[in-house]
């Protein structure tokens, strides 16, 4: 589904008509219809968070569709591969987990670094700002720094977003929420590898960086 589809489904689903969007973005029916028929190339971030706001939907649906929001608001991009929850057996991803290649800001990304990105599930980082359905944005590494937020594969085969953090050589993969328990692990019996470093939380048509 292209952007001006999503946006005339949406507006269909909530029984308003092309000039109940554009009073509710500030802009008239013929721009409404203009976007519906895919002519986005002058709307702008405020315009993306409105109607993102009138539609229920998050920004992130719309700037995922397609990389012309992000030129019309004139925000720098590059794509990066977006996995699945699921890592290989050697502690990697693999192209065959890939779901899609999607746009990101390139604001805070080194040019000369390899990114990934998954979706947050679940509400076990809330007290690090990250939230269930946010974008996160790893740079690709193999090591990390006591106390930096990373991506890591378990002995289960399966990625996890997690605070880094290690004593006496015992890893404990530490949530940012009281309500969970820390993951302990043994690097030298369990099937344990860092995959990336957190770089960037994107929600709500903002990021972190």
């Amino acid at each position: 589904m292209n952007v001006g589809n999503l946006i005339k489904n949406k507006r269909k689903e909530l029984n308003l008509t092309l000039e109940d969007l554009g009073n509710l973005v500030g802009v008239g029916k013929s721009t409404v219809r203009k976007w519906e028929n895919g002519m986005i190339e002058n709307m702008g971030r405020d315009k993306i968070a409105l109607l993102s706001k009138a539609l229920n939907i998050s920004p992130l649906t719309l700037l995922d569709l397609d990389e012309d929001m992000y030129k019309s608001a004139n925000v720098d991009f590059t794509r990066v591969p977006l996995y699945e929850a699921i890592c290989c057996g050697n502690g990697g991803f693999v192209d065959e987990n890939i779901i899609d290649m999607i746009p990101v800001p390139s604001k805070g990304l080194n040019p000369r670094s390899e990114y990934f990105a998954q979706y947050a599930k679940g509400e076990s980082m809330k007290d690090a700002g990250i939230n269930d359905g946010d974008l996160l944005i790893f740079e690709r590494t193999s090591q990390i720094d006591d106390g930096v937020i990373g991506c890591f594969c378990d002995e289960d085969n399966v990625a996890t977003c997690k605070k880094y953090k290690e004593l006496n050589g015992i890893i404990m993969l530490q949530p940012m929420n009281s309500e969970f328990e820390p993951i302990i692990v043994d690097p030298l019996k369990d099937n344990f590898m860092c995959l990336g470093k957190l770089k960037k939380v994107i929600k709500d048509f903002d990021w972190e960086d």
